[in-house]
């Protein structure tokens, strides 16, 4: 009743009502975003299910293989730096665009590398551009969509998130078994920019943005504004530790299930990430559920199935940890969705700014996680990573009693 009285009162006091759910409007930027959530993140994780093929292709270590994936995320938060204030100046739908048609570029380079650190660095560049749409969809959502609108969005949008992870890690891993790796990304640049076209055509343009210049310091200040926030900032945590676990897990799960006793193909491996079709669903039914208890309960929800998630992986059993693998991405993508969302409602101003930071330190934590997780793999094998991402997953629940409107 509450969220329907906001809504009326915004009608009556704009001559452009914000986007409603279940119009055609909702449903054109929502698909929209979800597409251009999907190329961005098949992109990022889609080298995951070759990191054994380049241990023995390159001769490097598991640490080192794991950068492709560590420093795109890292150099993706960088971009968020960038991206968010940016944003505010020109504009949310040319920033993503234009943000996802550069990242084309490195993609369709990479097939001819002969380097792993040429590699390596054109992953960087990739994930700097493609920073762009994570920067700042989440500041499109709060401002184009009513607050009835903006939860069940919010689910759907990270559900690209699902579905782009998982599919850019299964197309991978089975063209690495009939061609190469490298006609993996000759496949997505292709595919991102038949998705660009799309993504253009069907995003409606921004009524309820207010461009202001880009300035340097105001964007610094915002961002102190927001760390001096307790509840802000313990949610930032919260998706710190998230992402620590999540990239961690599945970095070193291929090594895993490529070693005795699986001995799994690439294909095999690429396609035990159609768990992530559990995130697809948790992300929509968090959204849902938000709406209704609040952030802060659906939080805690997500991390307690995380944790029960990542105990059934220890199980000594293929069927085992891919029970385990559903629980845990049930889990994890549900905290992400209400945390995320739980930033931009408690951002009392700059929110492109605060969803940046919120990302800084989300794939902050997928970076770090990628590799120092790789020290507890050297030290104590799978078991040393499992109870290392339960250690940050009991920290997570300390933050989000911290949380407070």
């Amino acid at each position: 009743m509450k969220t329907m009285d906001i809504e009326v009162e915004q009608i009556q006091s704009s001559p452009v009502m914000r986007i409603l759910p279940g119009t055609r409007p909702f449903w054109q930027a929502t698909i929209a975003l979800s597409i251009a959530s999907f190329l961005t993140f098949a992109t990022i994780y889609l080298t995951q299910p070759l990191l054994p093929i380049f241990t023995k292709e390159f001769g490097v270590s598991p640490a080192v293989s794991s950068l492709s994936v560590s420093l795109t995320i890292f150099s993706l938060g960088l971009g968020l730096l960038f991206y968010g204030p940016l944003s505010d100046a020109v504009g949310r739908k040319p920033v993503m665009f234009w943000s996802m048609a550069l990242s084309v570029i490195p993609t369709l380079l990479t097939p001819f590398v002969d380097n792993f650190y040429t590699l390596l660095g054109l992953r960087m560049v990739e994930g700097f551009c493609l920073a762009g749409l994570p920067a700042v969809a989440m500041a499109y959502l709060a401002e184009e969509y009513s607050p009835g609108a903006l939860g069940l969005a919010v689910g759907l949008y990270i559900s690209g998130n699902t579905l782009g992870g998982m599919g850019g890690r299964i197309v991978s891993g089975i063209m690495v078994d009939f061609f190469s790796w490298r006609a993996s990304f000759f496949l997505f640049g292709i595919i991102t920019l038949l998705g660009l076209a799309v993504f253009y055509f069907l995003l409606p343009a921004s009524r309820f943005f207010s461009a202001k210049p880009f300035n340097l310091k105001d964007a610094v200040l915002s961002m102190f504004r927001h760390l001096r926030s307790e509840s802000l900032r313990y949610s930032f945590l919260i998706g710190f530790l998230l992402m620590f676990c999540f990239v961690g897990i599945y970095n070193y799960l291929t090594f895993l299930l490529s070693g005795a006793p699986y001995r799994l193909s690439s294909s095999l491996i690429g396609s035990l990430f159609l768990t992530y079709f559990a995130g697809t669903v948790s992300s929509t039914l968090t959204g849902r559920v938000l709406d209704r208890i609040g952030g802060k309960k659906t939080i805690f929800m997500g991390l307690i199935l995380a944790v029960i998630g990542l105990c059934m992986l220890l199980i000594p059993s293929l069927l085992g940890i891919i029970a385990g693998l559903l629980v845990f991405c049930f889990g994890f993508f549900g905290a992400h969705a209400s945390a995320s969302a739980w930033v931009n409602q408690h951002a009392t101003e700059a929110r492109a700014s605060a969803s940046g930071l919120y990302l800084i330190f989300y794939y902050a934590g997928g970076s770090l996680g990628s590799t120092l997780l790789g020290f507890l793999w050297k030290l104590g094998g799978w078991t040393g990573v499992v109870e290392g991402a339960i250690a940050a997953m009991l920290l997570a629940f300390w933050a989000a009693t911290r949380l407070h409107k």
